[in-house]
């Protein structure tokens, strides 16, 4: 079993190079799994662009960072990676890696039995460290109950940055994706329950990050709201075809 592990950027470079070899790397080598790293970069600035660019030779062989790209958004950056990845499974994880690896102790044990898995910090299980701000949280709150609303989604935390998927379903998301800012993960929950995706929600330890690249939260939020909408509307073009969707919601 390879496992595919998916990591956005932007502009935290000499914090994501630090994660990776303070934690990523001793706990997955401790695994002793076969594991690939693309690191994705989210159109960060020069400077950490070229960061990244100087440190790969210094990485082991399995990491590989994805060829720059102009402005896109973290969603974009996820794609890319969906796309790439080789191994039978996908993670994708924040560069912060504000939600604790040992989530995937969790997740190990029952992989043949779902084709995704969706860390949340609103389940039963999960631990919050650090908590954000007041208004961020009113915000999260917001998101998420109106997420819920609208798309009638079982999923307690959509926008967690730490989900698995079968690497079919992965590639079958990304392809359908047309969500390129924060939403992407709505949308990607939304094609798992149009599509009947066998989806297990885990509990995490999670911390937040002071240093987000998200600056202006209540700009963003509203660009989140719209892009809500527009994944509504494109109902639709999330349904895959029986053909599309024979093997995908089966169980290895």
């Amino acid at each position: 079993m390879k496992l595919s592990i998916i990591i956005p950027v932007k502009n935290q470079s000499a914090k994501l190079l630090d994660h990776l070899k303070k934690e990523l790397f001793p706990y997955f080598n401790g695994k002793k799994l076969d594991y690939e790293v693309i690191v994705c970069s989210d159109a960060s600035d020069r400077e950490n662009q070229r960061i990244l660019e100087e440190a790969m030779p210094s990485l082991p062989k399995n990491v590989f960072l994805l060829p720059y790209e102009p402005t896109k958004g973290k969603g974009h950056a996820v794609q890319r990676g969906l796309l790439e990845a080789t191994g039978d499974y996908s993670l994708f994880l924040d560069a912060d890696f504000a939600t604790d690896l040992k989530a995937f102790d969790r997740i190990e044990p029952r992989l043949s039995e779902y084709g995704a898995f969706i860390g949340s910090r609103n389940v039963k299980g999960s631990r919050i460290l650090t908590r954000q701000s007041p208004l961020r949280r009113i915000l999260h709150w917001g998101s998420r109950t109106l997420i819920r609303s609208m798309f009638g989604l079982k999923v307690h935390d959509t926008q967690c940055g730490f989900k698995l998927f079968r690497s079919d379903v992965g590639r079958e998301i990304a392809r359908h994706q047309r969500t390129l800012g924060f939403a992407f993960d709505a949308e990607y929950c939304y094609f798992l329950k149009l599509n009947g995706i066998e989806t297990l929600e885990i509990p995490v330890v999670w911390s937040d990050d002071p240093d987000s690249s998200v600056k202006n939260p209540l700009q963003t939020s509203w660009l989140f709201f719209k892009d809500l909408r527009r994944i509504k509307k494109r109902r639709k073009s999330y349904v895959l075809a029986p053909k599309e969707r024979e093997g995908l919601t089966h169980a290895d």
